[in-house]
């Protein structure tokens, strides 16, 4: 491998801490019994290995070290220099070890008088280490900040290692391993999904360098293994299958072995028929490459694109091969057949597997409330809230050119526009919708005389640019009444929230502002239910303003869960429901595409937080669920898109309920004759961009996104919502119960 390439970040490994804790003389005495060894090794820790740092010989089956060394820390002792040490914690106080040269590994070590180390012992053997809780318990031990920095710093997110690294005392917020998983923080925020992937050049089987840059495909797995490493070579037919399949379509793989010596690394390339670019700089875990991709364990991987872009980290087992499928597979809408009130041979695939989107601020073209007009005789106005339309002309055959254009690029292919327009006198018009450059339509124009009741004009013509509609023109009939025309019906937010405030007036309906947005507007969160049960449910919508399919779902589904029917009436008096009925108020009143006011797409900002909409919501629920010792049992995210589909969490990773989001999906395809649910796994860990795949990860709650398609009938939206919060209500109670 090239020095120059990974300059910064063997400077970064470089400065590791090497001795944060107080050195004292060491009083290690012990015994050695089934075993002729003259000498017993003493090892210091460094980044995953083990240094021989003194010996002591064995006299009469027992040995003994005096020097200064820091403590407390951990440190290994073995019979073999060559061999991985036992790990033994030592402190600052007499500590006694008997060495067993015939036990098990794990088993040879026995230590007494040192409360570290039996604190690492108890560690160990909790089957289900909740390290938040294990921190706070032990906020002062140095046990504490190694098991952190050992264990976690590739389970947890950045966010996450930061948050537990509060919890840490002063003193061990400042100790070496603590230091080191900082610095390890900065190299994982710097291949996160989205992230351009380190450049890599090193030596093949040949000895011949290869470069990564020069080898990338349609989509490259760079992966992390070992010939020495079980995991490693389970995973590998998975692999092999996988570069099987989609290997004719552009699939490469870069592979990067930690093995120590070259044969092993061949025999284990020769024995599991890997047959793909492979490299190594047979360094074991001073690998820079490793260090540069911040690598504690194997396997690991990261898919990039041909750019070198990281689209998933570590996608394994059946997780690999759903990721490649959604990335390789054909993602047109070829049609569907409409079979009674769902979709039959639904070929619609959804979105890819969510990637890094910065959430920070930026700036918005923020579109100038006016009233319009090019002959003071037709006028459009774009006053209202919900309102987009961005600028108007006319052209000499005098059709109404309305130009409409998103709050900021690159943003998602949703278009939304909605304006009123009336005339002096009767009259027909022609109006055409044009939009921005790189931009298309999607929503066809409907048409409200009054505020609740919107139709389809029908007398639509489309302008092609290639294969797409680049315009639509259609007829207008307009008196000195103002009439709405808009890409769905325009719901603004104090519309929602007056709806959803006068649903059941037999129901108490708390509403608390748990912060302000960008521009100021208060954000709500209401309740409804047991105010004194620990089970809760949230039911999130409007996190992209024009998604107003998404918002029929989430009313009939609000409007089932807090109607008057006994399954509804009972669930409320066992659960606790939070509803956000519109988690973007800026965004929707602004009439924006996407984005909040800060030009932030909220649904990408759930791992980040850099916005006080996804801020406010999560220290409410911190303080209301996880302060107060209560359990987030489901959440679900209303949205639309092009067909209904539901993005769920990998089913593969650890439930609340084992089985329970699949089972309520199909209780619907039962009860509803014709209907073929459209099921996607979009959550396979890693950072939680979305808030459904926040509440999965962070609440251990049952969570998945609906979504609604564009187009789908009104009834059968409101139908299926009302079938959802029934089926719900049953489900939960039965696995409930099963607790």
């Amino acid at each position: 491998m090239k020095a120059n390439i990974y300059l910064s970040y063997l400077s970064f490994f470089a400065g590791l801490s090497l001795v944060q804790a107080q050195e004292s003389a060491l009083r290690l005495k012990g015994t050695v019994k089934h075993s002729d060894a003259e000498y017993v090794y003493l090892h210091r820790f460094e980044n995953k290995t083990f240094t021989v740092i003194d010996s002591a010989k064995v006299s009469k089956k027992a040995f003994s070290f005096t020097n200064r060394v820091p403590l407390p820390d951990l440190y290994g002792v073995s019979l073999d220099k060559e061999n991985v040490p036992a790990y033994v914690f030592l402190d600052q106080g007499a500590t006694n070890i008997a060495l067993d040269g015939e036990a098990a590994a794990g088993e040879s070590l026995k230590v007494k008088g040192s409360k570290a180390h039996a604190l690492f012992e108890a560690y160990k053997k909790e089957k289900q280490v909740n390290i938040s809780d294990f921190i706070k318990q032990h906020p002062d031990e140095i046990v504490s900040s190694y098991v952190l920095y050992r264990d976690w710093s590739y389970k947890l997110s950045p966010e996450e290692l930061e948050r537990n690294i509060a919890l840490l005392s002063p003193a061990q917020q400042q100790s070496r391993y603590t230091k080191d998983l900082r610095k390890i923080i900065e190299v994982v925020r710097q291949v996160a999904v989205g992230k351009k992937a380190p450049a890599i050049v090193a030596a093949d089987p040949d000895g011949k360098q290869v470069a990564l840059y020069d080898n990338l495909g349609k989509y490259t797995l760079i992966d992390f293994w070992a010939s020495w490493c079980p995991p490693c070579r389970r995973e590998n037919p998975n692999i092999v299958a996988n570069y099987q399949k989609y290997k004719d379509q552009g699939f490469q793989i870069y592979a990067v072995s930690l093995d120590k010596k070259k044969e092993p690394w061949l025999k284990g390339i020769a024995d599991d028929k890997l047959t793909w670019l492979h490299v190594s700089e047979l360094r074991y875990w001073d690998s820079e490459i490793a260090a540069a991709y911040a690598v504690r364990a194997i396997p690991a991987n990261f898919l990039v694109d041909d750019q070198g872009i990281i689209v998933a980290k570590n996608v394994k087992g059946e997780r690999l091969g759903a990721v490649l499928d959604s990335l390789f597979n054909d993602k047109k809408d070829q049609g569907s057949e409409r079979v009674g009130l769902g979709w039959k041979n639904n070929t619609f695939k959804g979105q890819d597997p969510i990637a890094f989107e910065s959430t920070e601020n930026r700036e918005i073209d923020k579109q100038q409330k006016q009233i319009f007009s090019t002959d003071d005789r037709v006028f459009f106005s774009n006053e209202s809230a919900g309102s987009r339309l961005n600028s108007l002309t006319q052209s000499a055959d005098g059709v109404y050119q309305i130009l409409i254009a998103p709050e900021r690029t690159p943003i998602n292919q949703s278009p939304w526009y909605a304006f009123e327009a009336w005339a002096t006198q009767d009259t027909t018009i022609q109006v055409q919708i044009n939009y921005a450059d790189g931009f298309y339509h999607r929503y066809d124009p409907k048409i409200s005389q009054s505020p609740d009741q919107w139709t389809k004009i029908t007398n639509l013509q489309f302008i092609k640019e290639g294969e797409r509609n680049k315009a639509v023109r259609f007829s207008l009939a307009l008196r000195a009444k103002p009439i709405w025309i808009a890409a769905q019906e325009n719901i603004p937010s104090e519309k929602v929230y007056s709806w959803l405030e006068n649903i059941n007036p037999k129901v108490h309906l708390d509403k608390k502002e748990v912060g302000k947005t960008a521009l100021q507007a208060p954000l709500y969160v209401y309740g409804a239910g047991n105010a004194e049960s620990k089970k809760r449910l949230i039911v999130m919508g409007r996190q992209h303003p024009p998604e107003i399919t998404g918002h029929y779902a989430y009313a009939g589904f609000v409007d089932y869960l807090l109607g008057d029917t006994p399954d509804a009436r009972a669930f409320r008096e066992a659960y606790y429901v939070y509803f956000i009925p519109v988690a973007n108020p800026d965004g929707v009143d602004e009439g924006h595409w996407r984005a909040n006011a800060n030009g932030a797409d909220l649904n990408r900002d759930w791992d980040a937080f850099h916005q006080p909409e996804t801020q406010a919501l999560r220290d409410y629920f911190q303080q209301e669920i996880k302060a107060q010792g209560r359990e987030l049992y489901f959440a679900i995210d209303f949205h639309s898109t092009g067909k209904d589909i539901y993005y769920t969490v990998d089913p593969n990773l650890k439930s609340r309920f084992p089985g329970f989001v699949p089972e309520w999906i199909a209780s619907l395809r039962n009860a509803v004759p014709g209907y073929e649910p459209h099921v996607k796994p979009l959550y396979f860990e890693g950072p939680t961009f979305t808030a459904y795949s926040y509440f999965y990860k962070n609440y251990d709650a049952e969570a998945l996104v609906y979504e609604i398609g564009d187009d789908t009938e009104p009834k059968f939206i409101d139908q299926k919502a009302k079938l959802s919060a029934q089926k719900l209500i049953e489900k939960l109670t039965q696995a409930d119960t099963k607790i």
